[in-house]
């Protein structure tokens, strides 16, 4: 081609557009949007197979049709509830409930893979996050909901702005949710930030739905320290992906972003590996993500934002990274790699891969091929990993305002990213061969709100769903309207958009050709501009005679499409020959060429030719039918076609006219017919009878010519109206209604019809029956007209025309409606006015035709109205309201209204009367009455509706029932007779319609399973009323109790801020109860005795009723067991047919018949006359006999009256003694306490730190404890060792080596009690870092345990530390404690401890006995009466230069120690034990004057020696006054230093403890022997003897200290088992584990449960507590404050236990003081253990959070090394036997763990192994 002709070619391109005009059919239709306005919308959905889609917003979800069209829609919200409680939500439990928005957080969809969705699963942020299911067809049907869901079923993140991801899974049949959720600061704490959940109920774990109980979940130690905001999750091949951004913990602590990955089939997370991700410039925070494609591979697409500094907040900057799925997965697996088998090193030993979120694992050196073997992780490999290598990119785009949403779409191999940003705002982005990306168009969708992430495309991939806050909107992907011409469709680079040069216009890839190849070539991008490009192809197209019909653009890449099938089918030459370029058309080629001539001949030249023949009337085409297009079915029909220029085809190939029919083409054979004269030809193709299956009038059958196999051109609307008579016709008029072009006839044959005219054989009739009415609604109408009347019928009319003024109804005129009329069928027609009730036929007249009349009668009539039922209500409305009068059935289509206010029907109205239900009002008021019939309006003058103040109750007594129902509720109030039917209702979850489960389960209800019975009220008044509690099936749940007043519904618990209670029906049994229906046998004058159980729960003795027969039985007592009532004195009438009375118990509506009551009416003596004069006499005398002896007792019981009067008066002296002296006690000790309060609220309580406190626990009583080491070794062997001791770890890590290491520890004979306690304190040491998996050793063996004692005595099980698993649950209740006992025990304990030393020290105490007068130990209770004085000494304090006095309470008879200490006591208050000098390393010196020092000493050469006795010298003994100046001054020869090493156990009271000379110390009393008493105390030996013979004589002072402690012995008794707070988690999580274990043995013994939980925490951690404080704070225990805290520690004991506290007087003293308190202390512990039982538990998540926790806040605490140290010495004592267990398993073997344990014992010692 020369070179002018390229350009021109190229000039061509701008100017043709402007020459051929646009097509304007080709226009694609706007943007399609549906607005939303009643909430903010959160998510959307699409479902693939239906193409619906589903939006979840606030309080609402919405189901859309593919267009946008409403189809259904359901609330959500809001709801009551509050963040801060738990579900249930009970607004008496939580009072800041509110009614609270519910956001959606999770739309899902619920499918099998391969098949139909089942449901929508649904959750929001409302009752901490639970979900439902719902219908797919209609979403406001709820499939699945929980009621009273656990912890284990709190979803999505309960706060609206913490983000929420999930997706659905298959893993071995089974739909699994896995779901990534947001740190929320309220609500209930260790939910994990990724948990796998259950979409259906499991039976075998008895878990509900959505519950993630017994499957993975990725625990965090300290969640808000991380604080995870996840973006997208997404399933790929066999993995599920969170995207989302976090701090990292590990780095600097800025927030990143990462991608996560697990197996499908993990449900253990053992394969979590996550990655963080880097895109290039600082844009950190992930803020949407889609997995996509690019270049045919799949990509993840990911929106970052800038974050602010190292804050979780983004900025406006935002950018697209773009990262290869293949890289990403390569990176994970890396890291895995490295984890697995170099420690999570790279080859130059820096870490590169390492354990998060606080998880006390470690990265391991595990054989090479661990992950190719676990490629899914197992229990041995290390998890969860995470990557230090970042995964870097670089951005492909950067855009401000923020993008918000990100989607991908391919086409034609190019990838086009669509971003939603801040402004609502769609830009779409090419995106290039080399990661970067070019906007080319933006669309606006939503001024007014950001784009939602939720960006999604349909199936066909044409079309965008755009979410924003208020509506959705469907956009075409392809927006190719726009481009008006082709320099500006193709400048604008769409890869969607191109020109289609034949016809001069923008098509979409798909719409230029019928069937377009995909691309041909592709021009690269980098030889030259866009425009030079467009000649380069026309070069290309030019040589090698191709014409393009479409130009395609994606910025630099044109496609190119066959020309040979890219015209339209019907007129391609035509198409061809017209277009602007030098085309030409081969006719019998069919090919469109430059070239001027043709392979096979017979060329027609482009209209811009010189040449002949020419343009496209010079094209052979078909272009008309000369016959009718209309053509009857069934009758042989010829049809003829119109074409011309047809000359060039030769004779050899047939011609056929062909057809095409719902789908099938017809081919017929045609012959042609030559005009020469006009030049065109007439084919005429065979004659056929057509058909066609479809019920309708007419079908529309295109039709073309065919020469040979050649399609000939013909006109585009060429096409054949095939038609059926017969199809819609059903009578004369309608048929006649056809045009008559059609020929349509009614045949009046045997069975006439509608048909052709020429099937019509018996003749057609040229008129129409009269019209034929079959049906007249209604059949009644007002005088005044106005209703509405519906004819039905055939033969109505041919035309609106014909019957427009042709109806009359009862003779008067009906004005048809044209809109309503349908042909012949059907007339609608206003009723008009009558001047008066008339009745008659309904006659419609034709024109032309006779008269059709009705066989109904209509009835013009004039409804009244006479009064109204009730005639007030209440303003809240539903008020039944009932009008009575006459003719109310007028018109059938009847508005009531209550003056504005619409009373809706209820019932079917009838001729006289007729119900509605008023609505509310705003005011009170009387208003008037007024129907409606039509045009009539009917107004009751006579009396006005009252609109009354809404019923208010203000009491309803009882609160409780039996299921039975029937119990009389008095209600009072205010206004409660404005409602005429008040009921009681009740909402309850029958009985089998609840799941039988265990009590920590929720029941799942499946659609609307709630009952609701109701109990009208009776005798209601203004003020009071009386209903009946409604009967409901026993062990139904109660959900509502409520008071209906019509539209007034008041919750029986807002009333009295009580839940109204059921409780299980009463038994009563049979009073024969040996023989049932037998009669018992009365004997007149006594009382009827009836034995049940629960008869007192919810009934007192005046609401039972008894009968006997047709008498009533007098209800005399009635308690929880027995019935006695009094029958009449004479027997009763049977109310049967039977002979004897029965009697009845009602009680409410329970009716119980116990039987036939016989009475005993013998009156005839059977006793002979002899006989009785004997019995006279007898009795006589016998009475004689008797007032001998009153006489003789009288005289007695006088003398012992005076006695007893005596004893009385002595005694109630005591007992004011007593009371005085306790009230003046407790007095001095509140004052002493309430100093105590002041320094415990600072910094006053001197807790013990977690290492020491762990120390006393673990090893009590032992010196050099593992805790307090340090690993003793050389530094030769030091590293070897370690490294041993480190694998060593990692064996203790493997579960099964652990338990075969204790187990086979515990069966060697020489394995002692204190070796197994030693052992389980080292192992809890060494594994405090994991004490979750300590935790799951624990109930593994625990199970073991259990299993055991289940064949033998399961009761005995945890009484005593015999087996190592029972020490380890004792250390791990310490731990698990420790911060309850610091928190909330702690204070209370303390004060209890001050308390008792503060009493203790106030009394006598002996120094060498450790006796004392104050004590609630009885053989610790010093019974002398020794003579004390307090003396308050002045005692100097050196306070810097300073001496400062400072006064300190004594006693007289105190030894010198004894001094000292309450000095330092006094000094040091609230100070540590262990941080302030001790009492041997001072001296006390008294001073008087300014040269009088004495120094004071227990023993000195002043100290008095009697006979072998020498006593401690006291300050009576130094006559050291009161008010006495002394001072402590440091002792010069003291080997003991201040701060000293404290052991537990008891401290001997004993001053030096050894015998001096022979000679024996003692202080207030001699050991062993009478006690010296001096001479004015001495009495008679027979005083001291009863003394000594009755020692309860000293219980007044046992008395006397315990109520003056008893306050403080109250509060540790309550601050220990009360459930005002939550109970410790771990306390709930041991506890729930037993009740498993019991239930998985069959153990229903209640007893034998109470026991384990008693013994594993009362008597296993609490009694221990108590009776050694000095295990949790810094104090001294004495000998005598033991002994008190022994007695409280028994009490505490005694309390636990199940079996009734009794006492006599022979009980122990202990218990007699405590004898009143212990049934109050065990109601404590009973509701203690039944409240954890009750409560909504599930708390296996929790307390493994909690475990995580502690693990990282002690783990550095304990000496890691000290204890595997110590370990290892057990396991080489047995190393043969351990090696050999190992050996054994099958498992083992494959874990080599005796390969492993071998090469621990070559690294620690050099032992000789097999290696």
């Amino acid at each position: 081609m020369p070179a002018p002709a390229s350009l021109l070619l190229l000039l061509a391109i701008l100017w043709w557009p402007l020459v051929l005009p646009l097509a304007p059919g080709h226009l694609q239709s706007p943007p399609t949007f549906i607005t939303l306005n009643g909430s903010h919308l959160n998510h959307l959905l699409l479902d693939t197979h239906s193409s619906h889609i589903y939006v979840g917003a606030v309080n609402v979800l919405y189901h859309l049709s593919p267009d946008l069209q409403l189809l259904s829609w359901g609330k959500t919200g809001p709801k009551l509830d509050s963040p801060d409680c738990l579900p249930p939500i009970d607004p008496t439990d939580c009072t800041q409930a509110e009614t609270t928005d519910n956001t959606n957080k999770l739309l899902l969809l619920e499918e099998i893979k391969g098949g139909d969705p089942l449901s929508l699963i649904v959750c929001g942020t409302v009752l901490q996050g639970i979900c439902e299911k719902r219908s797919l067809e209609n979403v406001s049907q709820v499939l699945y909901k929980t009621d009273n869901p656990v912890d284990t079923q709190y979803v999505a993140a309960n706060n609206p702005r913490v983000s929420t991801v999930g997706v659905v899974v298959e893993q071995k049949g089974v739909l699994l949710m896995l779901v990534g959720r947001g740190y929320t600061s309220k609500g209930p704490g260790g939910i994990p930030p990724i948990t796998m959940r259950r979409l259906t109920p499991v039976a075998r774990y008895s878990a509900p739905a959505f519950s993630h109980e017994e499957l993975g979940k990725l625990v965090v130690g300290s969640y808000s320290e991380y604080n995870n905001h996840f973006v997208k999750a997404f399933h790929h091949n066999n993995y599920v992906y969170f995207v989302f951004s976090r701090r990292d913990m590990w780095g600097k602590r800025e927030y990143r972003t990462y991608v996560s990955r697990l197996c499908v089939g993990d449900p253990n997370f053992y394969s979590y590996v996550e990655v963080p991700l880097s895109c290039g410039g600082g844009y950190n925070l992930a803020q949407a993500a889609v997995l996509g494609y690019h270049r045919e591979q799949p990509t993840l697409f990911v929106a970052m934002a800038m974050g602010q500094a190292s804050t979780p907040t983004p900025t406006d900057r935002t950018a697209l990274c773009v990262y290869k799925v293949e890289e990403l997965d390569k990176a994970l697996h890396g890291a895995q790699l490295l984890c697995y088998t170099q420690e999570g090193k790279d080859a130059n030993n820096k870490e590169k891969a390492y354990i998060e979120y606080e998880v006390s694992s470690s990265c391991l050196k595990l054989p090479q091929d661990s992950l190719n073997e676990y490629p899914c992780g197992g229990e041995h490999t290390p998890s969860p990993i995470a990557s230090a290598i970042a995964l870097e990119a670089t951005p492909a785009f950067t855009w401000t305002p923020p993008i918000t949403a990100v989607t991908t779409a391919t086409e034609v191999g190019h990838t086009i990213v669509l971003l939603g940003d801040k402004n609502g705002r769609l830009h779409k982005v090419f995106l290039h061969a080399n990661g970067t990306g070019t906007k080319y168009d933006t669309v606006e969708v939503d001024a007014e709100s950001p784009i939602n992430a939720d960006l999604l495309l349909d199936s066909n991939k044409q079309n965008v769903y755009v979410l924003t806050g208020r509506k959705v909107t469907k956009l075409h992907v392809a927006q190719c309207e726009k481009h008006l011409d082709c320099h500006t469709c193709l400048s604008n680079r769409d890869p969607y958009c191109g020109w289609c040069s034949l016809e001069g216009r923008y098509l979409s890839s798909p719409d230029c050709c019928y069937t377009p190849t995909p691309a041909l070539s592709t021009l690269p991008s980098h030889q030259a501009a866009p425009l030079i490009h467009s000649y380069k192809l026309l070069l290309q197209l030019y040589r090698d005679l191709l014409v393009s019909t479409k130009l395609y653009s994606s910025t630099t890449v044109f496609n190119i499409y066959n020309n040979k099938k890219c015209f339209l089918s019907t007129n391609q030459c035509m198409a061809c020959v017209s277009s602007m370029w030098p085309c030409h058309w081969c006719v019998k080629d069919e090919l469109c060429t430059h070239d001027k001539s043709c392979p096979r001949q017979h060329v027609i030249y482009n209209s811009r030719e010189l040449s002949l023949p020419r343009g496209p009337d010079s094209c052979p085409c078909v272009w008309a039918l000369q016959s009718s297009p209309l053509v009857p079915v069934g009758f042989d029909s010829e049809l003829s076609l119109q074409g011309k220029n047809l000359d060039i085809f030769e004779d050899e190939e047939d011609y056929a006219c062909v057809l095409v029919i719902e789908g099938q083409e017809l081919r017929l054979p045609a012959t042609l017919d030559r005009s020469k004269e006009t030049g065109t030809h007439v084919f005429k193709c065979a004659a056929h009878q057509f058909r066609y299956s479809g019920k309708q009038f007419e079908y529309s059958a295109p039709v073309y010519l065919q020469w040979g196999t050649q399609r000939i051109d013909s006109a585009p609307h060429l096409r054949l109206q095939l038609y059926d008579c017969s199809v819609g016709q059903s009578d004369c008029s309608q048929c006649r209604a056809v045009a008559g072009n059609y020929g349509c006839v009614w045949c009046a044959d045997e069975t006439p019809g509608c048909v052709y005219n020429q099937s019509c054989t018996s003749g057609t009739m040229d008129t129409c029956p009269p019209p034929l009415i079959t049906e007249v609604e209604p059949l009644t109408g007002p005088l005044e007209g106005g209703i509405l009347l519906t004819i039905q019928g055939s033969n109505l009319g041919q035309s609106f025309q014909d019957i427009q003024a042709g109806v009359t109804v009862a003779g008067v005129t009906c004005r048809p409606l044209p809109e309503a009329y349908r042909i012949s069928t059907s007339i609608v027609c206003e009723l008009q006015a009558s001047a008066n009730a008339t009745a008659g036929p309904v006659v419609i007249t034709v024109r032309g035709s006779e008269k059709g009349e009705s066989q109904q009668t209509f009835s013009y009539q004039n409804p009244q109205l006479s009064r109204i039922v009730p005639e007030k209500g209440p303003l809240a409305g539903g008020t039944m309201l009932t009008l009575h009068g006459s003719q109310l059935l007028t018109g059938q289509r009847t508005e009531q209204s209550i003056f504005f206010f619409f009373c809706s029907i209820r019932n079917e109205v009838s001729d006289t009367r007729l119900i509605c239900r008023t609505s509310h009002s705003n005011q009170t008021g009387r208003v008037p009455v007024k129907v409606v019939f039509g045009k009539a309006e009917r107004i009751l003058d006579s009396v006005l509706f009252s609109y009354m103040e809404d019923p208010v109750i203000t009491d309803a007594t009882p609160t409780e029932s039996f299921y039975g129902g029937g119990r009389l509720i008095y209600v009072t109030g205010q206004n409660l007779n404005v409602v005429q039917q008040p009921k009681m209702s009740v909402s309850n979850e029958p009985r089998e319609r609840s799941e039988v489960r265990r009590r920590r389960y929720t029941h799942v209800s499946v659609r609307s399973p709630l009952v609701t019975i109701q109990e009208l009220c009776t005798n209601v008044t203004s003020e009071r009323m009386i209903c009946k509690s409604p009967m409901v099936e026993p062990k139904s749940r109660i959900v509502r109790v409520w008071f209906e007043m019509d539209n007034v519904h008041i919750d029986f618990h807002t009333i009295k801020n009580k839940l109204f209670t059921y409780h299980p029906n009463p038994d009563l049994f049979q009073l024969n109860s040996e023989s049932r229906g037998t009669p018992i046998r009365f004997k007149p004058g006594g009382v009827l005795a009836v034995e049940g159980k629960g008869l007192t729960l919810a009934m007192n003795r005046d609401e039972v009723v008894a009968q006997l027969g047709d008498k009533e039985c007098v209800i005399k007592t009635l308690d929880n067991t027995h019935l006695y009532c009094e029958p009449p004195e004479e027997q009763p009438l049977a109310l049967d047919d039977s002979d004897l009375p029965k009697l009845k118990v009602l009680m409410g509506s329970l009716a119980f018949d116990l039987g036939p009551v016989q009475y005993d009416n013998d009156l005839h003596s059977l006793v002979p006359l002899a006989a009785q004069i004997g019995l006279a006499a007898g009795a006589a005398v016998v009475v004689l006999i008797v007032l001998v002896i009153i006489l003789m007792y009288r005289r007695k019981s006088k003398q012992a009256l005076r006695d007893y009067k005596k004893v009385l008066v002595q005694l109630e002296t005591l007992e004011i003694n007593v009371g005085d002296q306790c009230r003046k006690e407790f007095t001095d000790l509140m004052t002493e306490m309430m100093d105590l309060s002041s320094d415990v609220g600072g910094p006053g309580i001197p807790f013990l730190d977690y290492r020491t406190y762990a120390e006393r626990v673990f090893f009590p009583g032992q010196k050099g404890a593992p805790l307090s080491q340090n690993l003793d070794l050389p530094d030769s062997r030091r590293q070897t060792v370690e490294q041993g001791l480190g694998q060593l770890n990692n064996l203790l890590n493997n579960r099964l080596f652990l338990i075969r290491f204790i187990h086979t520890l515990e069966v060697q004979q020489s394995f002692s009690q204190r070796d197994r306690g030693y052992v389980a304190s080292l192992l809890t040491m060494a594994l405090h870092d994991k004490l979750e998996y300590f935790t799951d050793v624990m109930k593994t063996l625990l199970g073991d345990l259990v299993q055991q004692y289940v064949t033998k005595n399961p009761k005995l099980m945890l009484r005593r530390t015999e087996t190592v698993v029972e020490k380890m649950l004792t250390n791990w209740m310490s731990i698990c404690l420790y911060s309850f006992l610091k928190e909330v025990a702690g204070e209370p304990l303390y004060k209890l401890y001050r308390a008792i030393k503060y009493q203790v020290d106030k009394g006598p105490v002996d120094a060498v006995t450790g006796k004392a007068k104050r004590t609630l130990n009885d053989s610790h209770l010093l019974r002398e009466d020794i003579e004390y004085c307090s003396v308050t000494l002045t005692v100097l304090v050196k306070s810097g230069v300073e001496v400062q006095p400072c006064p300190v309470k004594v006693l007289d008879t105190d030894t010198i120690t004894q001094v000292k200490d309450k000095i330092l006591d006094q000094i040091y208050k609230g100070a540590a034990f262990s941080q302030r000098p001790a009492a041997d390393s001072l001296d006390l010196e008294w001073r008087s004057g300014q040269a009088g020092h004495l120094t004071l000493s227990d023993d000195d050469v002043t100290a008095i020696i009697q006979g072998r006795w020498k006593r401690i010298n006291t300050l009576q003994h130094y006559k050291v006054p009161d008010g006495a100046t002394v001072a402590l001054i440091p002792r010069s020869q003291s080997s003991l230093g201040v701060n000293q090493f404290y052991q537990t156990g008891e401290k001997t009271p004993m001053l030096e403890g050894e015998e001096e000379e022979g000679l024996r110390l003692w202080h207030l009393v001699k050991p062993s022997e009478d006690p010296e008493i001096p001479k004015h105390r001495k009495s008679s030996m027979r005083e001291r003897e009863r003394a000594k013979a009755i020692p309860e004589i000293y219980l007044t002072r046992l008395l006397s200290m315990k109520g003056t402690l008893q306050k403080f012995v109250d509060d540790v008794f309550v601050a220990i088992l009360s459930t005002k707070w939550p109970p410790p988690i771990a306390v709930r999580f041991f506890f729930d584990f037993l009740d498993d274990m019991a239930e998985k043995h069959g153990i229903d013994d209640p007893e034998t449960v109470h026991i384990w939980k008693t013994n594993s925490l009362p008597l296993r951690f609490w009694v221990n507590i108590l009776k050694n404080p000095q295990f949790v704070f810094d104090v001294q225990v004495t000998d005598s404050v033991d002994a008190v805290l022994s007695v409280i520690a028994q009490t505490f004991i005694d309390s636990c236990t199940t079996s009734e506290h009794k006492v006599g007087r022979d009980s122990p003293v202990n218990k007699l003081l405590y004898a009143r308190e212990i049934p109050r202390y065990k109601q404590l512990v009973e509701r203690y253990y039944s409240d954890i039982h009750n409560a909504v538990s599930g708390c296996y998540q929790e307390m493994n959070s909690t475990l995580t926790e502690l693990s990282g806040s002690f783990a550095s605490e304990m000496n890691n090394l000290v204890a595997l140290h110590e370990l290892y010495k057990y396991i080489n004592k047995y190393y043969d036997q351990i090696i050999m267990s190992l050996e054994e398993d099958a498992a083992g073997q494959k874990m080599q763990l005796a390969y492993r344990l071998q090469q621990v014992a070559a690294l620690v010692e050099n032992k000789v192994t097999d290696l």
